[in-house]
């Protein structure tokens, strides 16, 4: 069977109706509520986040249907002094994978480097995703740093002096080294 011609398009900064539905369909397949995610799309954030001048998106289509997106940003961290693409979000239709759509999308995101004098692209793979790294790998990214996360409160319980993980571990040192200079001292 013939592969579909993938075609793919920037995204304008007014008509982002095919976008926010594939973005949807992404927070949906990676297990955030419908409603959740369409309140955030709702709420002015992703048309606030697409309308900086250092955010771009491209849309894939196979015969006119859109089958995926990328996003993407300069200089997320504002840290590099050389430009820098960091592709964001890369989302594709489970029911087109393996049909070209990710490379294409990535093809439009080295020509955006390219036109940016960027000559390094990045990007955010979730750990759990071992599908998506074994793509990326093949095309050439690697490993540069591991990011962990942890939730605002989480940490704030950990950090405290009263409670948390770390207060019971130091407890626990404290305890065998007494016990350790009792026995020494018999």
């Amino acid at each position: 069977m013939p592969r579909n011609m993938v075609e793919v398009s920037a995204v304008p900064k007014d008509d982002i109706e095919d976008l926010v539905g594939l973005w949807l369909a992404a927070k949906v397949d990676s297990g955030v509520p419908l409603e959740v995610a369409t309140r955030f799309a709702n709420d002015g954030r992703f048309a606030a986040a697409l309308a900086r001048p250092d955010v771009w998106a491209h849309v894939a289509r196979i015969d006119g249907r859109p089958v995926g997106y990328v996003m993407t940003s300069e200089n997320p961290f504002g840290l590099s002094p050389d430009p820098e693409i960091a592709v964001e979000q890369l989302y594709v239709d489970p029911a087109v994978r393996r049909h070209g759509v990710a490379r294409s999308l990535l093809c439009a995101v080295v020509g955006l480097a390219e036109r940016s004098g960027s000559d390094v692209i990045v990007s955010n793979v979730p750990t759990q995703s071992r599908e998506a790294h074994r793509f990326f790998a093949r095309l050439g990214f690697s490993s540069v740093i591991v990011r962990r996360v942890v939730g605002t409160s989480a940490l704030r319980r950990r950090l405290s002096p009263s409670g948390g993980v770390g207060s019971a571990v130091d407890q626990l040192i404290r305890r065998r080294r007494s016990l350790r200079a009792v026995s020494r001292a018999s």
